[in-house]
C-alpha cells in the first residue's frame, strides 16, 4: 500500500478533530471541549544500523518511504486546548482500522475495546466470544478501538499526545 492511501484510510476513523474544529462559536462558548483540537499523525518506525554498529529506531514520514505489510506504525493524536478554560472529562475514541494489526497503546491508562467500541477495559480483562465457541481471553489482534479518557483537566494552551502502535 502506498503511504498516502494508508494515511487516508487510517485517518478517516478519527472524527473527534473534525467535530472539535467544526463546532460553532456558540457551542464553544458553552462547551469548553469544543476548543480542544486534535491533529492525527502516522509515522513509520524503521530500525537502522548506526555508524557504530548499534541499532537505532527512527520515526520516518510515511510519504518518504514505501509502506509494506509488517512495517511498524506509530499513530499519534496530538490535542491542544485553544480555549480560555480548563477542559475536564475529555475523551478520545480511536477506531483501529482493519488493515492495521494493533500492537500496543503507549499510555498505560488507556482502555481498549474488542467488540466494535461497545465496551472498554484493559486488554487482559477482556474476552471475546465467537459464535458457537466458548469465550476466550482477548488478544491484541481483537482490538477494534482505543479510548483515552484524560485523567486530568487540559489547561488553557496545554497540549499532549495519545499514541498507539500497529
Amino acid at each position: 500500500l502506498e503511504a498516502a492511501l494508508v494515511a487516508g484510510i487510517l485517518m478517516t476513523g478519527l472524527s473527534v478533530s473534525q467535530v472539535a474544529r467544526a463546532a460553532p462559536l456558540a457551542a464553544a462558548a458553552t462547551n469548553p471541549q469544543a476548543e480542544v483540537t486534535i491533529d492525527s499523525l502516522i509515522m513509520v518506525e524503521r530500525t537502522l544500523e548506526a555508524d557504530n554498529g548499534e541499532s537505532v529506531t527512527e520515526l520516518v514520514d510515511p510519504a518518504s518511504v514505501k509502506i509494506v505489510p509488517g512495517d511498524r506504525l506509530l499513530f499519534i493524536n496530538r490535542y491542544h486546548n485553544r480555549g480560555e478554560n480548563d477542559v475536564t472529562g475529555f475523551v478520545v475514541n480511536n477506531p483501529v482500522h482493519k488493515a492495521v494489526a494493533f500492537v500496543e497503546v503507549l499510555e498505560d491508562w488507556a482502555l481498549v475495546s474488542v467488540d466494535g467500541g461497545q465496551t472498554f477495559g484493559k486488554l487482559a480483562a477482556l474476552s471475546v466470544t465467537g459464535g458457537e465457541q466458548a469465550s476466550r481471553p482477548a488478544t491484541a489482534a481483537d482490538v477494534t478501538h482505543i479510548r483515552w479518557a484524560l485523567p486530568s483537566p487540559i489547561a488553557p494552551g496545554a497540549s499532549g499526545e495519545l499514541r498507539f502502535r500497529g
